[in-house]
């Protein structure tokens, strides 16, 4: 896993990390897309496998940091969804990759979609994590809740059983696990977004229905959703996708709610059919 960063106009540093085929072939790579408050390390064992050639040819996979999370900066302004968008085609302008498969998460999916309108023909496939082809606006109790939990641990230990009652994690997933989510800083450890995000989010977000943009998607549509309370796609957004995309493939995840691509036999499954089926 490699660490790259890209200099943008607004004055701040943009993250991405890479994994590199293990072998070099034509074949496409993916783009991954995170949600507003995870980060591009969430998708470290899908970048590891598709690399590594477990699903199919080895492939190129990039996955980004939008601005304010993971390891990028956080600039002054600049937070609506086309800014979110050109985050991405910056990466790509950087890489020199002209057209990938995209996977995007949670509120990353619109922001794909948004990339899709803003740059189209790019996009080859691509694979949807929970969330409709929408932006909506973001609500102040959301931005004021979020902030009211934000803390700073001053040990691993402290983080874990902070953690632990409402999110059932072992003590071996956690250890494993721990720094995609969280990175220990001089004061302490912080979760891997920057504390003033929500706040620039929220102030720029608006509603805004983007599935026209579905129609500048090429070749094949996955969509994951959850089984259970948590999930953020309903049917009648699973009908909009097929609305443009009649091949439409849907998966339920079983025993999940939103966080549909945690490492799961059932998603590896899903993983290794899609992919391998691709250029």
């Amino acid at each position: 896993m490699d660490h790259h960063f890209i200099e943008r106009e607004e004055g701040f540093a943009l993250h991405y990390l890479e994994w590199k085929p293990a072998f070099k072939n034509n074949s496409l790579p993916v783009i991954c897309i995170h949600g507003n408050l995870t980060n591009g390390r969430m998708f470290r064992w899908i970048g590891e496998k598709l690399s590594q050639g477990r699903w199919g040819k080895p492939r190129r996979v990039i996955s980004i940091d939008i601005r304010g999370c993971g390891d990028s900066g956080l600039p002054e302004t600049g937070f609506t969804i086309k800014h979110l968008a050109s985050d991405i085609d910056a990466v790509l302008q950087h890489t020199g990759i002209e057209k990938a498969h995209f996977i995007s998460f949670s509120r990353g999916v619109p922001n794909t979609v948004q990339f899709a309108l803003d740059y189209p023909s790019k996009i080859k496939g691509f694979v949807v994590g929970d969330y409709p082809a929408k932006s909506f606006v973001m609500k102040k109790d959301w931005v004021d809740n979020l902030i009211a939990r934000y803390k700073v641990h001053q040990t691993w230990e402290e983080l874990y059983l902070s953690i632990s009652p409402n999110q059932e994690i072992s003590r071996e997933e956690f250890a494993e696990r721990k720094e995609e989510f969280y990175v220990k800083k001089e004061d302490g450890i912080h979760a891997r977004v920057h504390k003033d995000l929500p706040m620039k989010l929220q102030m720029d977000s608006e509603d805004m229905d983007l599935t026209h943009g579905l129609e500048q998607i090429e070749g094949p549509v996955l969509l994951l959703r959850g089984e259970e309370k948590g999930t953020l796609i309903n049917e009648e957004g699973v009908q909009e996708f097929r609305r443009y995309h009649p091949s439409l493939k849907e998966e339920v995840i079983a025993g999940s709610g939103h966080f549909v691509f945690d490492p799961k036999e059932q998603t590896e499954s899903i993983f290794k059919s899609y992919f391998a089926g691709l250029i």
